[in-house]
């Protein structure tokens, strides 16, 4: 039965509640015989997950060469730098691009949808290490005295010059990683819009089939 979402409701439609219709339509998804029709519904959190968690050993690992912090402190990074970003990824994208598609809580346009796909894996995957990596590193060096590093005392005027300094060997290679981030969400969300097409128009093609041998 395919899940459609409308005013008018047939007498003979049952009605869903939202947390009975998205164990519904990924229920379907979960059980669709073909995988082409949805490789993107099913892997995308994962797989965009994945290159959050890559991005975020990378810059932990540059902050963490460029103030000697060797061994130190490395295991308690990678929770919050790394796996963090990588599970919230899979989650919020999940959520509020995967099951807002199935779901058609929103008539956003193909467009809107691959926005806020973005933004949604540059935020975790790049802004969100690169606020707690530097200041991971930093706690960490003045902790272990690797390397020397402004004090608090000091003021944010010359912690921050001294990150932005820091950084900016850095930069290149952040470009790059928010373009991957950016063009893989996007493609991906292009063909889980697919996928949510192609299943719909399957099922209503079955829907029909049924409908004229009864009659």
């Amino acid at each position: 039965m395919a899940l459609m979402k409308s005013k008018d409701i047939p007498e003979d439609a049952v009605t869903l509640d939202e947390m009975e219709a998205t164990e519904y339509v990924w229920n379907i998804v979960s059980d669709w015989e073909s995988i082409s029709d949805t490789w993107a519904l099913k892997y995308a959190p994962m797989v965009l997950g994945g290159i959050n968690a890559a991005c975020g050993v990378l810059i932990n690992r540059y902050y963490r060469n460029k103030l000697k912090l060797g061994p130190y402190g490395y295991f308690a990074s990678i929770v919050p730098i790394t796996a963090m970003p990588a599970t919230l990824t899979a989650l919020f994208h999940r959520q509020f691009i995967s099951t807002d598609l199935l779901l058609m809580k929103s008539q956003a346009c193909p467009l809107c949808y691959e926005f806020r796909s973005a933004a949604i894996q540059c935020g975790l995957g790049t802004a969100y290490p690169m606020v707690l990596a530097p200041l991971s590193a930093l706690m960490f060096a003045n902790r272990y005295s690797t390397s020397r590093v402004p004090e608090l005392k000091e003021g944010p005027k010359v912690m921050f010059n001294f990150l932005r300094k820091l950084t900016r060997p850095f930069n290149h290679q952040l470009t790059y990683m928010i373009v991957i981030q950016a063009i893989a969400s996007s493609v991906f969300t292009y063909y889980e819009m697919t996928n949510n097409l192609t299943i719909r128009s399957k099922i209503m093609e079955i829907e029909a089939k049924i409908e004229n041998k009864n009659k």
